[in-house]
């Protein structure tokens, strides 16, 4: 489908190929043979219902963090009364990685706000081609942070009203045994620390401090965190994805 830019029924329908489209075909698959991800092969991947560009610069998208996006819409859509609908949302998308929460929050919101931080000028290279092509660059910023006390973020203080992230969460001692294919995305991107939790218990620290009342905290964590969030966040809900394991953390400011 890639090679030859059609959808899966023309396949069936398309005439022989070239030699040199067959000889690019050949390449990509051996790449794949040897564990290169697909997505990267094509440099795109899907994502709720649309396509962002990824390479090795960038972590690709996964369907749990689809949910963590559904899910926090559903919240944001539900907690806003007719005082709040009157201002503009206020979003912060903390790893942006793609770009790909960023985006998917301003198709959905189009009267939202977002900054859209990353501790890696790769991954804002990455981001920025993404935001440009889906058409919301005048909604989605970007910006270089490595923490949420960096100042891009603390003059935030209290005025959010939506804080996601899909952090680092595995840990360290996990790494070697990912899939293959896994092992070729970038490293700061997955590596969470020794149990995971290093960017999780900032977020879940330092994030509420960001929220305005009835804000939203919402977070993609690893199955081994409930207790970390637990501990920091006596009220925060801990949901499983559809696979059933746990997979999110939310928390509202009270």
């Amino acid at each position: 489908m890639h090679v030859l830019q059609v959808p899966r029924h023309q396949l069936y329908l398309c005439p022989a190929v070239t030699a040199g489209t067959a000889s690019r075909f050949r390449r990509m698959v051996s790449l794949s043979g040897r564990g290169e991800p697909v997505q990267y092969i094509t440099r795109s991947a899907p994502f709720l219902d649309f396509q962002v560009h990824v390479d090795r610069r960038v972590l690709i998208p996964r369907p749990e963090t689809e949910e963590l996006v559904t899910r926090s819409i559903a919240r944001v859509r539900a907690s806003r009364g007719p005082q709040a609908a009157s201002r503009r949302l206020s979003v912060v998308d903390c790893g942006t990685g793609t770009g790909c929460i960023a985006i998917a929050l301003a198709r959905a919101f189009p009267d939202a706000r977002i900054l859209a931080v990353d501790a890696s000028k790769a991954a804002l290279a990455v981001a920025r081609r993404n935001v440009a092509r889906l058409g919301v660059g005048d909604r989605v910023r970007l910006a270089q942070a490595r923490s949420l006390e960096d100042e891009a973020l603390s003059r935030l203080r209290g005025r959010l009203e939506l804080l996601v992230s899909n952090p680092p969460y595995v840990p360290t001692s996990r790494l070697a045994r990912l899939h293959r294919t896994v092992k070729h995305e970038p490293r700061r991107a997955l590596d969470g620390g020794p149990k995971g939790a290093n960017i999780v218990a900032m977020l879940l620290t330092h994030g509420p401090l960001l929220l305005r009342t009835g804000g939203l905290l919402a977070i993609e964590i690893d199955a081994t965190h409930e207790a970390v969030v637990r501990r920091l966040a006596p009220n925060a809900e801990v949901e499983r994805d559809l696979a059933g394991r746990i997979r999110y953390a939310f928390l509202r400011r009270s």
